[in-house]
């Protein structure tokens, strides 16, 4: 690596990253790729978390050793979409999925970025929206791009009694083809456990829900 390089500046690298981007074309530029990668240069894990990405993050592993951390790997630039899949053995074996995609408006991007990591059939996961154009990445509150969404709306009929008071998770799972985004409920263990006990069955009590990119607002409706 020549000498100017090693003693560059991250904001300087950065800057780099995002002309040779850019060089590439609009697709690279505003790419899921490009996208995950800036999100790992200011990413810092929760100490709990044992995604691949975390993981990479720790331990300072270059871009290209990030990448071989995964065996499977779908990365579809056409559709700006990509899926993600490997595997570690810290602390247990821990498979992590990610899944990002880049919804355009204009000159910009949304990135939705999902990492998911599962440890004996427990799962935990994050997803994370940022602005990505030509200077960089930059995170944005989910609320900005979401439209509301409320517990009862992933209700099939009425609210069984192990769910009631209870504050659901939510998911945000990218779509490969066209703008739309799966809205997936996630519920506590302590809730599910209960209603394990009650019989009730939550793959028919709670659905998943689908939004779509309306670019002229910059946000994700019904």
């Amino acid at each position: 690596m020549p000498r100017f390089l090693r003693r560059a500046c991250p904001a300087v690298l950065l800057s780099l990253l995002a002309l040779a981007s850019a060089q590439a074309g609009p697709q690279a530029a505003l790419g899921p790729v490009r996208g995950v990668q800036l999100f790992l240069t200011d990413f810092q894990p929760p100490a709990a978390e044992a995604s691949l990405l975390a993981l990479a993050r720790r331990e300072q592993l270059s871009w290209s050793a990030t990448q071989n951390l995964f065996a499977v790997q779908i990365t579809d630039e056409t559709n700006h979409f990509l899926d993600w899949r490997g595997s570690s053995d810290a602390g247990g074996r821990v498979f992590t999925t990610v899944r990002a995609a880049t919804y355009g408006q204009g000159r910009r991007a949304l990135l939705v970025l999902n990492r998911e990591w599962c440890r004996a059939g427990a799962c935990q996961q994050r997803t994370t929206f940022g602005w990505l154009d030509a200077q960089g990445l930059r995170a944005v509150p989910e609320a900005d791009v979401i439209q509301l969404i409320r517990d009862q709306d992933f209700m099939v009929g009425a609210a069984p009694a192990c769910l009631r008071g209870v504050t659901l998770g939510v998911q945000y799972v990218p779509s490969r083809q066209g703008t739309a985004l799966t809205v997936l409920p996630v519920v506590p263990e302590a809730a599910r456990q209960a209603c394990a006990g009650a019989g009730v069955n939550l793959t028919s009590t709670l659905r998943a829900l689908r939004m779509t990119w309306v670019a002229g607002v910059g946000k994700f409706r019904w």
